[in-house]
């Protein structure tokens, strides 16, 4: 078993889930149009995406439009990523045309982290496992 972060977005979907596919290298992200449900259970627009999914890394995200859509609240999809380089390309990517909160830097807890909303308003955390491979060893605390 294992949960996937389920987004909705009012009439963005699509941009955003192919701007996800693009940002993370994945194959172009799975759409499902209202317009394909059988007749008399379309909902809204028939164009809007009824749902789709992008594959991020080993997991997925899946997503559709929805007219009530609101802005996430309360939680983020968090990516633990291999190493600095990563983390800050990514962070740097999502992070175009939304809003910073935490910028990506060291932690107490690790080589980098950063928290954002992207243009789609969507909550991001990148975190990363280990500094980049050119990075100097840390120095022993005496």
């Amino acid at each position: 078993m294992q949960p996937v972060p389920y987004l909705f977005f009012k009439g963005t979907c699509e941009e955003a889930l192919r701007t996800y596919a693009r940002i993370f290298g994945a194959p172009e992200p799975e759409i499902m149009r209202s317009s394909e449900a059988p007749e008399g259970e379309t909902m809204g627009d028939p164009n809007s995406v009824m749902h789709g999914s992008v594959k991020i890394g080993d997991g997925l995200l899946y997503a559709s439009d929805y007219s009530q859509a609101v802005p996430m609240a309360g939680n983020s999809i968090c990516l633990s990523v291999p190493n600095t380089t990563e983390g800050q390309r990514l962070f740097e990517a999502l992070s175009e045309g939304g809003a910073i909160e935490m910028p990506f830097e060291p932690t107490f807890w690790g080589p980098g982290f950063g928290s954002l909303t992207d243009r789609f308003g969507t909550r991001w955390m990148i975190d990363t496992e280990s500094a980049p491979a050119s990075a100097e060893p840390a120095e022993a605390v005496a």
